[in-house]
């Protein structure tokens, strides 16, 4: 998955982190029940991949529990002008515009004539109990084994579950822009109350704490079987707490390449788990929702290339892989090191993606894994006219593609001279290790990460950040294209 909240919430400087908490307070920390379900979702094993890293970042946790309000405020920056204004404020992204009810966002012009170029229709859906998959999917099979009950969890019995037979998903609405498909189904139901107890729900009635995650896509184009390339999930989905009569449901695709030009036909399979322990989540049914949308307009995107050069050296976290992982810090150079970009302006906003990359020989894996990660390794700072409007992490595409998301429209370009990128190296200066995966206040002894210092042992659940420190490589600033 994309640690979408989670690079909102480093993505803030420290004046920002200090006014969220301001607006949280003690009592809107997310409860250990909460936190654990966020775990438990990190462990939990989809038919097609029965096992994860386990390296949990807990600022995350933390960035899950306050980053809708973060979405919100917005930040100004002191001398941008006020035709600018708009660049400050994350609302304008994708990511943040899709993270609110239709019905409560401000509209942005491009994003709702995307949707309504897709022409969305939906087909329908119906639900499968675990125990009676039919059988289409790799890891039918074995989940329907699995249903029978195991050491893990107990049986699933149909008739305890019977009543999720009645779910049937409905299409809200579609975006589409080339690289990325969201895709928000409502699910009306009169037991929402339990796909809302991870969520703080205590007062609605419910039979179980369900948690629902989208595991599986399919698509064909002009009937054709069609491979997406990309990744599906799904992330927190939006609830009516106040009637708690229905659901929504978000799944995110990233493509590696865009879908053929004309109508195209998809499955989403969400998978439905049993969440009333954390420890021994399992699936118990599945919903199948088909859908159709017309690609066409969503193709018609305009790509300007560039080359970002990176030289000199600086301190780089490092997560090293192998039989045993570690993590440490050590100065690397970046002499020979070229990062291929496409400069493209969707409906979203500008996004910068990072396709492909020229190594140098003392380069490896490793290397190339921490620098294009999360809060670490190669981050941006960007001016706009000049003026520094905020900083950048890049996301991941999956495979090699890495994108960094702005906030910049097609409206803006009539304000804008120039966009300059300044790359900067961010490492992790120490960490506290997080010694129990369901309680994360159980936690080790501070370690500082020194630079060049021998690797430590990567904790096994994770760990929190006690701080980072960053090198500017002013001299590898590059402008970008303008469309």
């Amino acid at each position: 998955m994309n640690n979408k909240l989670e690079n909102t919430f480093n993505n803030m400087n420290e004046a920002q982190r200090e006014k969220l908490c301001g607006v949280l307070g003690e009592t809107n920390v997310m409860d250990e029940r909460t936190a654990a379900r966020i775990q438990a979702k990190i462990d939990r094993k989809l038919p097609e991949k029965r096992s994860f890293m386990r390296v949990l970042r807990p600022v995350a946790i933390a960035a899950a529990a306050c980053a809708v309000i973060y979405l919100t405020l917005g930040f100004t920056v002191p001398g941008v002008a006020d035709g600018l204004y708009r660049l400050t404020h994350p609302e304008t992204t994708t990511d943040s515009y899709f993270m609110q009810q239709p019905d409560e966002r401000e509209p942005v012009k491009e994003i709702e004539k995307a949707i309504d170029s897709a022409k969305p229709e939906n087909i329908g859906g119906f639900v499968e109990l675990a125990g009676s998959f039919s059988g289409e999917l790799p890891g039918d099979a074995e989940l329907n084994k699995e249903a029978a009950g195991t050491n893990e969890h107990p049986a699933v019995d149909p008739d305890e579950y019977a009543y999720l037979l009645t779910l049937k998903p409905e299409l809200r609405e579609l975006y589409y822009d080339g690289s990325r498909l969201i895709v928000n189904a409502y699910f009306e139901c009169p037991f929402a109350g339990d796909f809302l107890v991870g969520f703080g729900n205590t007062e609605i009635a419910h039979r179980h704490n369900l948690d629902m995650l989208t595991a599986h896509v399919l698509g064909t184009v002009n009937g054709t079987p069609y491979e997406f390339g990309g990744y599906g999930h799904g992330v927190i989905p939006i609830f009516d707490k106040k009637e708690a009569n229905g659901f929504n449901m978000q799944t995110d695709i990233d493509l590696l390449s865009p879908l053929p030009d004309g109508k195209v036909e998809m499955t989403l399979y969400y998978f439905i788990y049993n969440c009333d322990d954390p420890e021994i989540e399992y699936t118990v049914a599945r919903v199948k929702h088909q859908f159709l949308f017309d690609t066409t307009a969503g193709n018609k995107q305009d790509t300007k290339t560039c080359e970002l050069t990176l030289f000199g050296s600086a301190p780089l976290t490092v997560m090293e892989t192998g039989e045993s992982s570690k993590i440490g810090n050590r100065t690397v150079s970046f002499d020979g090191l070229t990062l291929n970009l496409e400069t493209t302006l969707l409906p979203g906003g500008m996004t910068i993606a990072i396709n492909t990359y020229t190594l140098p020989d003392t380069f490896d894996e490793d290397l190339m894994l921490s620098l294009l990660t999360y809060h670490e390794g190669l981050q941006f700072d960007v001016y706009v006219n000049g003026e520094r409007i905020e900083y950048r992490v890049p996301n991941s595409m999956g495979g090699d593609r890495w994108k960094i998301e702005l906030p910049i429209h097609a409206e803006d370009l009539s304000e804008i001279r120039s966009i300059r990128l300044v790359p900067k190296i961010v490492r992790i200066t120490g960490i506290v290790p997080i010694l129990d995966p369901v309680d994360g206040s159980k936690k080790g002894d501070p370690i500082v990460l020194s630079v060049d210092d021998t690797p430590i042992g990567m904790p096994a659940y994770g760990f929190n950040l006690l701080g980072w420190e960053e090198t500017v490589l002013s001299d590898c600033a590059i402008e970008l294209p303008l469309p």
